[in-house]
């Protein structure tokens, strides 16, 4: 009895270990891709839960992948923006930029909640608190998994991928996840051109009919220039998106102007919500 017990623990655990290679591989190269994302995490902040302490309606959240991973990050619950908590409507799940950690952005999303919605935040896998190595891969399946999870507790179901985020959820609705609506803010077309698979392409990822879409980039992005965006923008304007290339707009919340910043996140409320307020 023992012995079969052995046997079935060890064949299950060299079973889970293999998962985990699998979805922890570099799909863009065997150097690049790690040297790219210890490069884009350096950029980051270091984790500091004092961002987030004493914010009444921010709290942890953890997440176990299906490798066994921990995601850690924050949800906003929904509330009426006047101190009282309110059964939430639905959820917003938001994928975060190369350079952005939860407790850094969390805070930035108390209109969505607000509106009603409890708002979650995770730290990729090898960011901030989150278990796991920076691998596009594994980071895409994640966001799979956290989509089906919230699905199954919520009615209302929106998605906001910012940067990086945008070429994440992209991937997320193409593999035929269910939503409502997604806001895809200053996404690459491409990933393609780091040597990454074509598959994975952020525009190869748009959906036929695209319009439960808003695609939004700027003019005066520095960090993703419109040579970058421009080709993912217009092809979801053909697939039926709404799309917006503003002329004043940097990179998602590094608009220098407060009112531009309160402009571009008005967009993203009228398209989740219906109006900017």
């Amino acid at each position: 009895m023992n012995r079969d017990f052995f046997a079935v623990f060890i064949t299950l655990w060299f079973s889970s270990a293999s998962f985990a290679i699998e979805r922890e591989d570099a799909i863009c190269g065997s150097v690049k891709e790690p040297f790219l994302f210890w490069l884009w995490s350096k950029a980051a902040p270091a984790p500091d839960p004092t961002r987030v302490r004493n914010q009444k309606f921010i709290e942890p959240v953890s997440f176990k992948a299906l490798d066994r991973k921990v995601l850690r990050g924050y949800k906003y619950s929904a509330n009426d923006g006047n101190g009282n908590k309110t059964e939430p409507k639905g959820y917003i799940l938001t994928a975060l930029g190369n350079a952005m950690i939860a407790d850094q952005m969390i805070s930035y999303l108390n209109a969505f909640s607000e509106r009603g919605y409890d708002v979650y935040i995770y730290d990729y896998r090898g960011y901030g608190n989150s278990e796991g190595k920076r691998r596009i891969n594994a980071i895409i399946e994640d966001y799979k998994e956290l989509v089906v999870s919230l699905n199954s507790s919520y009615k209302r179901k929106l998605l906001y991928g910012i940067s990086m985020g945008g070429a994440v959820m992209l991937n997320v609705i193409g593999s035929g996840a269910e939503y409502d609506a997604a806001v895809i803010d200053s996404s690459p077309s491409l990933v393609s051109d780091h040597g990454c698979p074509q598959r994975i392409d952020p525009i190869s990822n748009l959906p036929t009919d695209s319009s439960k879409l808003l695609v939004i980039t700027g003019k005066k992005d520095p960090v993703l220039k419109p040579k970058k965006t421009s080709a993912l923008r217009l092809q979801a304007k053909r697939n039926g998106a709404a799309t917006i290339d503003g002329d004043d707009f940097s990179h998602p919340f590094l608009d220098k102007d407060p009112e531009v910043h309160r402009k571009r996140m008005g967009l993203v409320a009228k398209h989740f919500f219906g109006s900017a307020r």
